[in-house]
Parts: structure tokens; C-alpha cells; sequence
């Protein structure tokens, strides 16, 4: 399967494969507070980083990451990705952010988790795509059940800037997801 040029279209947001042209936007939400404070790993990350992570990622087929954009106002509101694509265990680990803080509710990330699901079991052949969220997310737990994902029985227990943190596993399965 090409890497590049893949739309996956919803009734809310259309998800477009990420390109260099994307970095800029994409660097603003992630190293933004509004962001970082729902993520595990919460340093910055650099423009270089991001273009080094489309190239040695993205376009090797590693990692497929798309741009959410609101289909409504035609804009660009944040991001989703597989990474960790495992071909042997047929898994991969789903992330997302919704950048823009207005577009945050209202189904765009739970569509946005639907249409790259189904894009990992009916395009890649994957069997399961497993998350990691903060117990604190509750809004993107809720989210991520919308879209199909259960809790797992699995917790860690990690260090955020000096403080201690839940971390709960969620994960889809094909068979659960027709």
C-alpha cells in the first residue's frame, strides 16, 4: 500500500496522510500546554525533529500519521496516527490529538478514531490497535470507548514532572469491531 496520499473520509473530518508541509501546525498543537498536559511524554519537539520523524517514519511505512481536518470549516484541527505497527502480532498503538481547542467535543476525535480503526483491520490487516491514556483523561476515555476501545486489565504506574501518574491500556479488536 502507498504511503503517501491516503484520505479517509468521514461525515465530520477527513483524515489526509501527513506531509513536511503539515510540521509547522502539527509542532504549534504538540508543544502547546492545552496539548502537553494530556500527553505521557510531554517534552517539545523540535521542526527538525518532526521532519526527521516523516522521513525516517512515516515514509518507510513505520508509522502512518494523517492531518484531521474539519470537513465543515475546511480546516485543520489536529492529528492521528499508528505507530509501533507490529506486522507479526497484527497490532499497532493509536494516538491522536485534537489541536485546536474549539474543535475539542462534538465527535471529531471519536470519528477520527473510527475511520483510522478501520483503516489499521480493512487496509493494513492489523488484528488489534492498542492506547495508553492518563486515568486523569476522562474525556478521552470516553472518547476512545465511543470508538470501540475497552480498558484493559493493565496499569503503570509513571512519573510526570515529579508527580505519580495512572496510565490505563485500551485496546480495539477486529473481531469486536464489525
Amino acid at each position: 500500500m502507498t504511503r503517501k496520499n491516503v484520505v479517509l473520509k468521514g461525515k465530520k473530518i477527513t483524515l489526509k496522510s501527513i506531509t513536511y508541509d503539515d510540521c509547522e501546525d502539527f509542532i504549534g498543537w504538540r508543544n502547546s500546554a492545552f496539548i502537553k498536559k494530556h500527553f505521557i511524554y510531554r517534552k517539545d519537539i523540535t521542526l527538525e525533529e518532526q521532519r526527521d520523524w516523516i522521513k525516517n517514519k512515516v515514509e518507510t511505512g513505520l508509522v502512518f500519521q494523517f492531518i484531521i481536518w474539519d470537513n465543515k470549516d475546511n480546516k485543520k484541527i489536529g492529528c492521528v496516527y499508528l505507530q509501533n505497527i507490529d506486522s507479526n502480532k497484527k497490532e499497532a498503538e493509536f494516538g491522536i490529538l485534537i489541536g485546536e481547542e474549539e474543535y475539542v467535543g462534538g465527535g471529531r476525535g471519536t470519528e477520527s478514531a473510527i475511520l483510522i480503526n478501520n483503516f489499521a483491520f480493512e487496509q493494513l490487516g492489523l488484528e488489534r490497535v492498542y492506547l495508553r491514556v492518563l486515568k486523569s483523561n476522562e474525556r478521552a476515555r470516553k472518547s476512545y470507548a465511543k470508538a470501540g476501545f475497552l480498558q484493559e486489565d493493565y496499569k503503570e504506574l509513571i512519573d510526570i514532572d515529579g508527580e505519580k501518574a495512572e496510565v490505563v491500556l485500551m485496546s480495539i479488536h477486529r473481531s469486536k469491531n464489525r
